[in-house]
């Protein structure tokens, strides 16, 4: 069965100072009273005092969260329980306002729902963590502070990009810019290798000849690409978008251009002959580099149907290999690899988009049991060297935080992420500005993605969607700050 990086006699003593402990008659490490003593030093002794933290049961899974616990717990004598809630999101802005939720809660939500709770006091600032939070990124530091004040601990760092079969990668035939058996790390060599796959390969799967890709077009899968390509042609244009300053009126278009502009145009017609949208027998556009009925998958059938050998790539991102463990595990598959999306203009970056701020902890001020000190305490030890290296050993998803990578004990697809994380520019899609903060600039691609994979590819056509874009976020702009008192 194939192994998903983690540490075995060590997988509950995410200190440091826990390499000696011997094992005891539960099966788990156990600290010595001289480890136990520097636990106590560090976090404090917590003997008896209980929180309960919940989590969300998607793509991670929660049993890291539960080893940490559980050594928080040997070294402090604190009684920490992990729950696990596969709709954790879905409920979550009807649980974290009321009496009683849990202590601690690690989740994901849109971008205003914990501003609105950080000014509702329904969660607690975390001010006192802060010397402790060292981020990888300065852009994606500033998630969960607003006017200077931090209320959400950001914690997972999402690389998102290509996830491609590296056995079909060695058997299509070489064209023009694609070189048979490395995938490409230009865009005209992704096309060109797409055309190969059409044209001059035969390969089937399941009965279906292979398609070059698939994406979850239904749940903006191609946003990842989008924002990810627009960092690379447009660094600086990409951060001055997320970092626009609040404005009292945009009646007159006064920050259009940061969104409808050259490069962003540029990129949208890069993807539009990426999806290559061709007439079929009945005079309809499709995508033809996918699946004609793209348009309804999750990205869940995107990246079964890539592992079921239908496609020779797929979007995603790091989460990929722990949301289709279950599959990868029962059939022993280990033939996918990450990529950032290839470079569109020669001399550009490689760059990455980080899906941002991705799952996050933060605490409620009415938690049952009411001991924000001790929930604090446990955050301070998340944020720590030996616990971050333990959460990407164990799920293959890097932390936001910095530390050492733990290339030893993660998986091929693990430490690929990792490489290319570590060599590229990351674009990180957010700020602590009103516009970021409130969600004025955010907007949902799906729409633009079917359109333009479903109608004849022209640059008009992308200036168009970009500005269809842009109309409905004038629109929302002014009701967008009113929680702000603006």
């Amino acid at each position: 069965m194939k192994k998903f990086g983690c540490l075995v006699l060590s997988v509950l003593m995410l200190g440091s100072f826990a390499a000696c402990g011997g094992v005891g008659d539960d099966g788990e490490t156990s600290l010595t009273s001289e480890e136990t003593q520097k636990f106590v030093e560090t976090y404090g002794d917590w003997t008896g005092k209980a929180l309960e933290v919940t989590a969300i049961d998607k793509g991670l899974g929660t049993e890291w969260l539960k080893d940490a616990a559980r050594a928080f717990n040997k070294g402090t004598g604190a009684k920490i329980g992990v729950k696990a809630d596969e709709q954790l999101n879905e409920r979550l802005a009807s649980v974290v306002t009321t009496d009683s939720c849990s202590d601690i809660y690690f989740s994901f939500s849109a971008e205003l729902q914990w501003i609105e709770w950080a000014l509702a006091e329904n969660i607690v600032p975390l001010t006192e963590i802060n010397d402790n939070l060292a981020y990888r990124n300065e852009q994606y530091a500033k998630f969960g502070v607003y006017e200077d004040v931090r209320y959400i601990m950001p914690y997972v760092y999402s690389p998102t990009g290509f996830v491609y079969n590296e056995e079909y990668i060695k058997e299509i035939p070489a064209y023009g810019a694609f070189t048979t058996g490395t995938f490409p790390t230009t865009w005209q060599g992704l096309l060109d290798m797409c055309y190969s796959i059409n044209n001059n390969w035969t390969k089937t799967a399941l009965g279906q000849k292979v398609v070059p890709m698939s994406w979850g077009a239904s749940v903006d899968d191609m946003n990842y690409i989008f924002k990810g390509l627009w960092a690379q042609v447009d660094y600086e244009g990409f951060n001055n978008y997320y970092n626009q300053a609040y404005r009292p009126s945009v009646k007159n278009d006064e920050n259009k251009n940061l969104l409808v502009n050259d490069s962003t145009i540029q990129v949208l017609d890069s993807i539009a002959s990426l999806l290559n949208p061709q007439k079929n027998a009945s005079g309809k556009y499709y995508p033809a580099n996918s699946f004609s009925d793209s348009l309804g998958h999750s990205n869940r059938d995107a990246q079964q149907k890539f592992l079921n050998g239908l496609s020779v790539f797929c979007v995603s991102g790091s989460w990929f290999e722990t949301e289709m463990k279950e599959q990868i595990e029962d059939e022993e598959l280990s033939f996918y690899r990450f990529a950032s999306a290839p470079i569109i203009n020669e001399g550009d970056k490689e760059t990455v988009y980080i899906n941002a701020p991705s799952e996050y902890f933060m605490v409620p001020k009415n938690g049952k049991n009411r001991n924000h000190d001790l929930a604090k305490t446990f955050l301070r030890y998340m944020a720590s060297e030996s616990a971050t290296r333990l959460f990407h050993a164990s799920t293959g998803v890097p932390c936001s935080l910095t530390y050492k990578t733990p290339t030893d004990s993660l998986s091929a697809f693990a430490r690929g992420v990792a490489e290319v994380t570590d060599r590229s520019a990351h674009g990180i899609a957010g700020s602590d500005q009103l516009p970021s903060l409130s969600g004025a600039i955010h907007f949902q691609t799906s729409a633009m993605f079917q359109s333009l994979a479903t109608s004849e590819r022209s640059t008009q056509k992308c200036t168009t969607l970009l500005e269809d874009i842009y109309a409905i976020q004038k629109a929302d702009w002014d009701t967008r700050f009113t929680a702000f008192g603006l």
